[in-house]
């Protein structure tokens, strides 16, 4: 089985920022998994993050400060990844 390869989609200025406030506006401008408000300024975090990240509205979710770090560095890292795979998938499937 052959793996296709996906084109990475990288924005800038006016459009970041029009993704940003689609994917705060979709996830009611609250972390997807503790709850909390988070300002609609806040950038959006990419899913998968590092090397693989793309910008596209089925690759981010809202996430607040403390989750955010506990995603990158925190002891419950996995956890806090499976849960945002999941939201995604729910709402993308497998896109």
């Amino acid at each position: 089985m052959m793996m296709m390869k996906t084109k990475k989609v990288k924005l800038y200025g006016e459009k970041l920022r029009k993704l940003n406030t689609a994917i705060h506006e979709r996830d009611g401008n609250c972390c997807i998994i503790c709850g909390r408000y988070v300002d609609p300024g806040e950038k959006f975090h990419h899913e998968p993050c590092g090397a693989l990240k793309s910008d596209e509205i089925s690759k981010g979710v809202t996430l607040c400060y403390d989750c955010h770090q506990e995603r990158h560095c925190g002891a419950g890292s996995r956890v806090v990844k499976e849960q945002i795979k999941e939201y995604l998938q729910g709402l993308y499937g497998d896109a």
